[in-house]
């Protein structure tokens, strides 16, 4: 578990960081989608790399890093408030389908030989 909490906090200290790059809501929204895609190709990349290895530590620090780094929740806020609406409709459509692509993308690619048989 201590695993988990420790991947978590360095997910969400990283995401926080890339909030403050600027200050604008345009700014959030377009990192936010950023973080969500980038943290669904990697954690689909680690996932499929660990696929069949014993590593139950190393698994559980992925999960955590991935879960504190990706927004959904937060995701979902903007796609509501944000004022641009057309905006916010792209917005809530393109995430979670990029992002599911990006995670099998990741898993397949990182997959060992072995495993895809």
């Amino acid at each position: 578990m201590s695993a988990t909490a420790l991947g978590g906090a360095v997910g969400a200290v990283a995401r926080f960081q890339i909030w403050q790059i600027r200050d604008s809501s345009r700014w959030l929204m377009v990192s936010t989608f950023a973080v969500n895609v980038v943290g669904c190709l990697l954690l689909g990349a680690a996932l499929g790399y660990l696929s069949g290895s014993r590593a139950p530590m190393l698994r559980a620090g992925v999960l955590g890093l991935a879960c504190g780094f990706t927004t959904f929740g937060f995701y979902a806020l903007h796609g509501v408030t944000y004022d641009a609406a057309w905006h916010s409709v792209l917005y809530i459509v393109t995430t979670p389908v990029l992002s599911v692509v990006a995670l099998a993308v990741g898993a397949l690619i990182t997959r060992p030989v072995a495993a895809r048989r």
